[in-house]
């Protein structure tokens, strides 16, 4: 006999449900109560009571929320500016970082809200978003979605420590009226600060218990700079300030790991030019990389080197980056590139990318990612064509799921059932 739970759960029954092993549980159901879930069995043995309100989704799985480890909800504003081809990589982030500049916060914010609307009606219920001017602060604090919102400091000046703490405090005086809203800090890349300034960044972010973000690695333009010291970024960097890198010619992520620029448990973005020492060296860090395929694929970086990083247990997550190159932004789309690209990877490992990895990373393991006893109440139910005959997850990821059911802290969010 099922124990009883409290008469105001809510009890959701599909017929599947994903579980944080990455088995199916065949007429799965999850009982919530509050935003938080409390019991997840079949739908004979789930918890319940007499008055708990029983909802029928059909034919649908049910999963954790999607984590998007890694976003720029402002590039939204930039809508249609195009990438010329003859526009190196460092020019073109130079003509993007402008016309943000110019943008007006007014102007901005809009754009953001958009972005997150879309990112929750493809089934994202967590946004870790790297923001330059703090707009997304604004907009996220009031939405109906979990975030993180990354400071990058892209100038010198910004990185002094004055200056980084007056800017932390204000956003800290945001986050205090949110409900579920967390900062981060970093530099935009390794390039964009000196090693001292980042240093006394690193100080003020552990003080504060900031997660700690950046890009790394990305271009090779990048690897250009740092290890001949030549090339379109290295001008760029140059023109404005004293290169304070040194001449070595191992490339950025040497250069960053030898001038211990990374902290413990840092979320690294991109990662494309680095080598399995480097890995190595990362992972004895519990550094976690995030891939964004799509991104990558349009900009024409070398892919981030993902079997020797799984053979050295890196920590993998999924992230769409600027919806100005990615096209959408849909997490479910970046998981069926990785599967085009890596099809010997399980999609129930490609699954936890943007499930419990994250979660992971975000320190919030077993209360995101995974629907399980004690979780907060982040999921989604998505339909889709489905052959019995063939593997639920793989047809997931090759399909175009429709998502109709997200739930964010035991709100719901999308109803479409």
């Amino acid at each position: 006999m099922p124990e009883p739970v409290n008469a105001s759960s809510t009890i959701y029954c599909a017929r599947w449900m994903l579980q944080p092993t990455g088995e199916i549980i065949p007429n799965g159901a999850v009982a919530v109560e509050g935003s938080t879930i409390v019991d997840v069995s079949t739908r004979s043995k789930v918890k319940r009571s007499s008055g708990s309100r029983m909802v029928n989704l059909g034919d649908m799985l049910l999963l954790p929320g999607l984590i998007n480890m890694h976003t720029h909800l402002e590039d939204g504003i930039l809508r249609g500016l195009s990438r010329e081809p003859e526009e190196t990589f460092a020019s073109w982030m130079a003509k993007k970082s402008t016309r943000l500049r110019q943008a007006s916060l007014e102007s901005i914010i809009p754009a953001v809200r958009l972005g997150i609307r879309e990112s929750i009606a493809h089934g994202v219920t967590t946004i870790v978003d790297s923001s330059r001017t703090g707009a997304s602060l604004v907009v996220l604090k009031d939405e109906p979605v979990r975030s993180w919102v990354v400071q990058e400091v892209h100038e010198e000046g910004d990185a002094q420590p004055d200056v980084a703490r007056r800017m932390l405090d204000a956003r800290k005086r945001i986050v205090a009226d949110a409900r579920a809203l967390r900062l981060g800090l970093g530099p935009y890349a390794i390039f964009s600060v000196s090693p001292s300034a980042q240093r006394s960044l690193l100080d003020i972010a552990r003080a504060e218990e900031c997660l700690w973000a950046t890009h790394m690695a990305e271009s090779a333009e990048e690897l250009q700079a740092f290890s001949e010291q030549k090339g379109d970024l290295y001008f760029q960097i140059t023109r404005r300030r004293p290169w304070d890198y040194g001449r070595a010619t191992m490339g950025p992520m040497h250069c960053a790991i030898s001038g211990e620029l990374i902290p413990n448990g840092a979320a690294l973005f991109h990662c494309n030019y680095v080598n399995g020492h480097e890995l190595s060296l990362l992972s004895a860090k519990d550094v976690a990389v995030t891939v964004c395929p799509r991104y990558n694929e349009e900009l024409g970086h070398k892919r981030f080197p993902l079997d020797v990083a799984l053979s050295r247990g890196i920590t993998v997550c999924v992230g769409t980056e600027s919806i100005l190159e990615a096209g959408s932004a849909g997490i479910f789309d970046d998981l069926h590139c990785l599967r085009r690209q890596y099809p010997h990877i399980p999609a129930r490992e490609l699954l936890r990318w943007a499930t419990q990895n994250p979660a992971r990373v975000l320190r919030a393991a077993g209360r995101l990612g995974e629907l399980s006893p004690g979780a907060m109440a982040d999921i989604i139910g998505v339909s889709f064509a489905h052959d019995p005959s063939e593997d639920l997850l793989e047809e997931l990821l090759v399909e175009d799921p429709s998502v109709r059911l997200v739930m964010v802290n035991g709100e719901e969010v999308v109803v479409d059932y």
